[in-house]
């Protein structure tokens, strides 16, 4: 039992480096070894490092509170701007579907009129027209091997 160090030791040498505990032994104190404002100590020139050194992160705390908004709104604004974006390009699609739809409907009634103004005009041909029409799909279309 010769590897056993003494308690005592620590005990005798409260506030020395290298004594007590390893946990939390350094908390509350700044760079010169004293005692911040939070342990209790008077506000001496630890104090004002210590008040020095929180007012610093203050403003750093404050700086990133203050550009949170502005990265939210930035978010929104682009969030925004894409929704505009995509309501830009389906409204013209729309409205290039919707001049096709036209297009389509004129092109429609345009050879519908056509097609009765030639069977007004020669009635024959176009029933012989119809027949040769009619046989040629019934042969294409017929299952006969």
């Amino acid at each position: 039992m010769d590897n056993q160090k003494s308690n005592d030791g620590n005990a005798r040498n409260i506030g020395n480096e290298g004594s007590g505990s390893s946990m939390g032994k350094d908390l509350g104190r700044d760079a010169s070894g004293g005692i911040g404002r939070s342990m209790g100590a008077s506000q001496g020139g630890a104090g004002a490092d210590i008040n020095k050194g929180a007012a610093e992160l203050h403003q750093s705390i404050d700086k990133a509170a203050d550009a949170a908004p502005a990265m939210a709104d930035r978010l929104a604004t682009s969030a925004h701007a894409g929704v505009d974006k995509v309501q830009g390009a389906l409204a013209n699609a729309s409205e290039t579907v919707g001049e096709k739809s036209k297009q389509l409907t004129e092109a429609y009634k345009n050879f519908a009129e056509t097609g009765r103004g030639y069977v007004r005009s020669s009635p024959a041909t176009s029933v012989l027209v119809a027949l040769a029409a009619g046989y040629t799909l019934s042969k294409l279309l017929s299952r006969r091997s």
